[in-house]
């Protein structure tokens, strides 16, 4: 049996980055168990701060109806033009046994090309309007990023997963280094070696 992980990163234009991450890891025998100690504080095993995660692949994906899609921009608020950080965060969840890694792999990028199509704004990029003097979004069918890793930990492996863990932002892709330009949304699916 193996546990899925779920991390959504939302950021919020500009730039609108949406990052969202699949983490499949083995699952042990035993479950983690927590110690309360006196006076409520908790005894924790250490967390591991060295994730070892690696990337095997980087690709982007396009709408599954390519030829339908008008090139458009979109209008970004005034809030999406000054407020520019972003939001993150972490999801583990449990895996399915009867999907391994690779049919989730497959699944994810069929149902992301099916989804671009009514979101067409996901494949698209941020530019700038020289005539407005702001920014937009523009869907350019340009792709969503997709990335495949592997990780060495399982989830137990990892340690408490409710408190921060720093090591928790390697499990963020921070740039796709392969493309010129950036996606405003990626997907990352991780999977345990062990």
């Amino acid at each position: 049996m193996m546990d899925l992980t779920l991390s959504l990163i939302l950021i919020p234009p500009p730039p609108l980055y949406i990052y969202i991450y699949y983490i499949y890891t083995h699952t042990h025998t035993h479950t983690q168990k927590q110690e309360i100690l006196n006076m409520g504080t908790l005894d924790l095993k250490p967390a591991i701060q060295d994730l070892k995660v690696a990337i095997q692949e980087t690709t982007l994906i396009h709408p599954s109806s390519h030829g339908t899609l008008e090139n458009k921009s979109i209008f970004l608020s005034n809030i999406d033009q000054v407020l520019n950080f972003h939001v993150q965060t972490v999801h583990f969840f449990p895996a399915n046994p009867d999907f391994p890694p690779e049919t989730t792999v497959a699944r994810l990028k069929n149902a992301l090309e099916k989804v671009m199509v009514a979101y067409d704004f996901l494949g698209g990029r941020l530019k700038f309007n020289h005539q407005t003097g702001r920014l937009e979004i523009e869907c350019s069918q340009s792709g969503v990023g997709f990335v495949v890793a592997t990780t060495e930990y399982s989830l137990d492996e990892v340690g408490d997963l409710v408190y921060p863990n720093p090591a928790f932002m390697q499990l963020i892709v921070q740039a796709l280094d392969k493309f010129d330009d950036q996606p405003l949304c990626v997907l990352q699916v991780k999977n345990a070696v062990n």
